[in-house]
């Protein structure tokens, strides 16, 4: 067996996919946005694929060039910007994927918005507009069909990067703007120029409550819940860095089948019938949960070392266990015709919030982190010397923490007191 494995040179996952492949016996080939020029010039003999994942379709039709001599029996994406490369891929050739038109919905907030709409599901009201749409004229927009408060999303980007809250018309305003400033970086915008949506923004109105990421699959058109992962941290702006995820859920059993219901008639609202699905949702304080976001991936960054899942007693009577990246290859292989069950006891993670923007000089308490009960791993992944750029602008973290324990009550305990222990010197930028 052979696979493509899709994902950004930035990306933190490539390595657990790649191991995931080799644990079920297939050849991983990996295709990413490395350097093309250094590409034409160097000899890279791991077999890789580089691609221009800026352009979806040149890079669909690299993956068939590159795979003439070498075909593979599925292709994988590990991000929304690869989701929709994979699609176009695979139905080029023949391989089962989601159709096109779906994974583009899936990373395109305006576009997944109008799906979910036209179905019925619910979700926040919205509009949208061009990122230089004159400020009167989008507050004239805002307050006939959403009103405050409000939050401002770019369409295309990812990772609460350029999300922020407004809650009269100077916040809007000055959301706007510095949303203007971020989309105006060539750099910023994962998809070529010409994409119209690249430089547009998505208006929707702030809906209250706790919120909730749900982790399932796709098999044959049928969503498996694998996760519901409670957020304690509020996320009420006016930027929305995420923190702590745990899992089992604590809410009550209705609300959780509320929670996975909902994120079944995204789906298919949407067009998606196989592989990962993470969506994001809202709990308000009456009424049914609302889809936030529903992406044709897994959760990102470390995150999915989170999630174990119980394949049973091995012949020498030990537990096994699968990771969710090994689910996500094998569904796509057909190794699993139905994924396992989650393994027992709960479970959480920390992404470690950049509290200042500057140059990292030094991380001090990582032994202390590491030694609290219930802890089980600590990567930071940040550097000395990295330059530090927190959220709206950013788009990462200093680092993962991962707890386990009995409860989830217990995991959040852990999870908050090993990050007191943590200390991070920043330096200030010199303009």
């Amino acid at each position: 067996m052979r696979v493509l494995l899709l994902a950004a040179t930035s990306s933190y996952r490539t390595d657990a996919f790649v191991a995931a492949a080799k644990k079920l016996g297939a050849e991983a080939i990996v295709g990413s946005d490395r350097c093309h020029v250094l590409d034409g010039i160097l000899d890279f003999t791991d077999g890789s694929l580089a691609l221009d994942l800026r352009h979806a379709e040149i890079a669909a039709q690299q993956i068939v060039n590159g795979l003439v001599d070498r075909p593979v029996d599925a292709i994988v994406p590990t991000n929304d910007q690869t989701a929709h490369v994979a699609a176009l891929a695979a139905r080029a050739l023949g391989l089962a994927a989601n159709p096109p038109d779906a994974a583009y919905r899936a990373r395109n907030k305006r576009r997944m918005r109008e799906s979910l709409r036209a179905a019925g599901v619910d979700c926040p009201r919205f509009v949208c507009a061009p990122m230089q749409i004159d400020a009167d004229d989008l507050m004239h927009a805002v307050e006939g069909s959403v009103g405050f408060p409000c939050v401002l999303k770019p369409l295309l980007l990812s990772g609460s990067r350029g999300v922020m809250r407004a809650d009269d018309r100077d916040s809007l305003r000055g959301a706007l703007a510095r949303l203007r400033a971020i989309l105006e970086i060539p750099e910023q915008r994962p998809t070529a120029d010409d994409d119209p949506d690249s430089a547009q923004i998505l208006v929707e109105e702030f809906i209250p409550g706790a919120e909730v990421a749900v982790e399932g699959l796709l098999a044959d058109g049928r969503f498996f819940p694998l996760a519901i992962f409670d957020k304690p941290d509020p996320l009420d702006g006016p930027f929305f860095e995420e923190t702590i995820y745990v899992t089992p859920s604590r809410h009550p059993a209705e609300t959780q089948a509320a929670i996975v219901e909902a994120t079944a008639r995204a789906a298919r609202a949407m067009g998606l019938v196989c592989g990962p699905v993470h969506a994001e949702l809202r709990l308000p304080p009456a009424g049914p949960p609302s889809v936030i976001e529903v992406a044709a991936r897994t959760i990102g960054g470390l995150c999915g070392r989170t999630l174990r899942f119980s394949l049973g007693e091995s012949q020498a009577g030990d537990d096994e266990s699968a990771t969710l990246e090994e689910l996500v290859v094998g569904l796509a292989l057909g190794t699993f015709r139905e994924p396992p069950s989650r393994s027992k006891g709960a479970s959480g993670v920390m992404m470690l919030p950049i509290p200042q923007g500057g140059v990292l000089r030094s991380v001090e308490g990582e032994d202390r982190a590491r030694a609290v009960p219930g802890i089980v791993d600590l990567a930071v992944t940040a550097r000395p010397g990295e330059r530090l750029v927190p959220l709206p602008e950013g788009a990462s973290y200093l680092g993962f923490l991962f707890a386990r324990g009995e409860t989830p009550a217990a995991v959040e305990a852990s999870l908050r007191a090993a990050h007191g222990e943590l200390r991070f010197e920043i330096a200030p930028l010199l303009t």
